[in-house]
């Protein structure tokens, strides 16, 4: 298996911190490129965007900056990998899937809270439903010191 394109969904949270540190290290190690993606509901882009002198590329580039902060806290090899942050629109589980399918993403590098029992059957995730509308491997980090915080 080669991998040449890693993707790591992140929300910002200590579980997308987690999956950047492994994917980071995957990265190195297969000189693959790193791709962060940041997703927005609709909604979301609407309250950022209705806010004055506030347009969407003032939206996209404070995002991608904080992607790049999340990017370098989590990184201990920074120069050695080849990063690009990208923002999307849409339903996170949907936009995660379609950027990896249509980017030659190799392996996609998610963090999860990990729900369990009845939780997981109402409320759902998007690491789920990323994983029912993708062929490309998911890889699930997990840390049971993170669950503690």
């Amino acid at each position: 298996m080669e991998l040449k394109h890693l993707m790591v969904p992140t929300d910002f949270s200590k579980f997308s911190d987690l999956a950047i540190r492994y994917a980071s290290f995957l990265a190195k190690s297969f000189n693959a490129r790193l791709t962060l993606l940041h997703v927005l509901t609709v909604s979301e882009v609407n309250a950022l965007t209705s806010q004055p002198g506030n347009p969407w590329e003032n939206v996209v580039e404070e995002f991608n900056n904080r992607m790049y902060e999340e990017f370098l806290d989590n990184t201990i090899d920074k120069e050695a990998i080849t990063v690009n942050f990208e923002v999307a629109v849409g339903d996170p589980a949907e936009e995660i899937a379609k950027f990896a399918e249509n980017n030659d993403v190799d392996m996609l590098v998610m963090g999860t809270h990990g729900r369990t029992g009845l939780a997981s059957i109402f409320l759902g995730s998007v690491t789920v439903g990323v994983i029912k509308r993708t062929c490309v491997p998911v890889t699930v980090v997990k840390c049971f010191e993170a669950l503690k915080e």
